[in-house]
């Protein structure tokens, strides 16, 4: 018999990364309730009867958890964007540990090291946003994604970015108004202004990059100049055609309409060149935090050979190798590649001993040996999905001493440890990062170290 509409009164134990709080019936049902906290006892209605799982309401906080706090931002139970916001931030660095530790011990059966949680910052940390545009009574507006849908919140003021960027995209939209360009529309693939990407470097200088479902943005010159002289920290002004029928944001063209081809941001010491498309971590207080224990775990010795599979544009390997290391970096993207070759030159790397290459990260440890020598420590930063199987067997028959992974996902990162494991490789240690404050999202950073034979 369905239990939708029922309710019923349960303590909320455990939150997952959606920052939907878990409870049990007095049957033993898992109930996912939105706005909760572990601690918190509620009635709850259901509202959604999956036989494998319930979804509830709150209807009422009977008894609040110790952990539950007054949000900040006034639209958190709209927008997607924090999960945690209902929660105080020593609980939450708490939850992301036992997530990381819970995601070692269930998926790949492991008791491991786990260092306390690394986190130096909760707010203002993010150096870029992708605004999507959309229409409301007839005017563009913009904002951030309601949760779980692709509906726009508008919202003045996100705690987790400067306010400089709500400033200058209030003033696009101001001027995409007067212009009466339209706002793409997802299901009929019509409209202009599909997003406004903006990018801030530590130093304080802006990229503005209008993504457009059309091959012009009329009048383009004449935006770039209004908002460049009203904000004169923006020193470029892209235009990223997307034409697509989806929901990915960038296309794969970016026309430079004034300003600087890239920007230059800093981390580690070193300078790195972005261009719209490059990958940069979005908390460089926190990403230089993860760079350095990632360092510390490849432990290189004078000599030693890096690769780095997922390069990016170079950022990770840049970090960690010493003058006398040389460097291989693999990575897909094609723009990346070409950052990474520019910041190898702008931070003074031996051309004879770095090699960026265009390539599948399978295809990666060959072109190492071929062109630089066997790797005695190799740095993983895959997507999400993590590392391939048969990834894994590449790496692990190259038997370089070193392993570190580097992780935004913890699941499949036990997932892949326990194969790594099966192939000889231990993890000694894991140390989680808060790259994602007040979201559901952490970063960990694991060695693993060759076993004898």
């Amino acid at each position: 018999m369905s239990e939708k509409n029922k309710i019923i009164q349960i303590r909320i134990t455990d939150i997952n990364p959606d920052g939907n709080g878990v409870g049990r019936t007095d049957l033993g049902r898992v109930v996912f309730v939105p706005l909760t906290v572990p601690g918190d006892f509620c009635k709850v209605r259901i509202i959604k009867d999956n036989n494998n799982v319930l979804i509830g309401r709150p209807e009422q906080i009977i008894e609040p958890s110790p952990d539950r706090i007054v949000p900040e931002c006034a639209v958190f139970n709209k927008c997607g964007g924090c999960s945690y916001g209902h929660i105080s931030y020593e609980k939450e660095k708490q939850l992301k540990e036992e997530t990381v530790r819970n995601a070692f011990k269930r998926i790949a059966g492991m008791e491991i090291k786990l260092n306390p949680l690394i986190s130096v910052n909760s707010a203002r940390y993010r150096n870029k946003v992708q605004y999507p545009v959309s229409t409301e009574n007839g005017s563009l507006v913009f904002g951030y994604y309601a949760r779980h849908s692709h509906r726009v919140v508008t919202h003045t003021s996100c705690l987790l970015q400067d306010d400089v960027f709500y400033n200058i995209a209030k003033d696009l939209v101001g001027i995409f108004n007067e212009m009466r360009f339209s706002s793409y529309d997802e299901e009929s693939g019509k409209g202009l202004i599909r997003h406004i990407y903006l990018r801030k470097t530590r130093a304080g200088d802006v990229a503005v990059c209008v993504i457009i479902n059309g091959d012009v943005l009329p009048g383009a010159e004449s935006v770039s100049k209004k908002i460049t002289e009203k904000h004169p920290q923006v020193k470029s002004f892209f235009v990223n055609v997307n034409k697509k029928h989806s929901n990915v944001i960038l296309g794969e063209k970016n026309i430079l309409i004034s300003g600087q081809p890239f920007l230059t941001d800093m981390l580690c010491g070193k300078s790195f060149t972005l261009s719209p498309s490059s990958f940069f971590q979005v908390n460089s207080e926190a990403a230089e935090v993860l760079y350095n224990k990632a360092g510390e775990y490849a432990a290189l010795a004078e000599g030693d050979i890096l690769l780095d599979l997922y390069c990016g544009t170079g950022t990770i390997g840049l970090c960690i190798a010493g003058d006398s290391n040389p460097l291989c970096g693999v990575e897909l993207v094609r723009d990346a590649v070409e950052n990474a070759k520019k910041n190898a030159v702008i931070n003074g790397r031996n051309p004879e001993n770095t090699l960026f290459v265009c390539a599948d990260a399978k295809d990666g440890i060959d072109e190492c040996k071929k062109h630089i020598g066997k790797p005695n420590v190799i740095v993983v930063d895959p997507p999400r999905k993590g590392l391939d199987s048969s990834l894994i067997d590449e790496i692990t028959k190259a038997a370089p001493e070193r392993v570190v992974y580097i992780s935004c996902n913890p699941a499949t990162l036990a997932r892949d440890a326990a194969i790594f494991c099966e192939r000889g490789y231990v993890t000694i240690e894991a140390t989680p990062v808060d790259l994602f404050p007040r979201t559901g999202h952490v970063e960990c950073v694991v060695m693993m170290s060759r076993t004898k034979d």
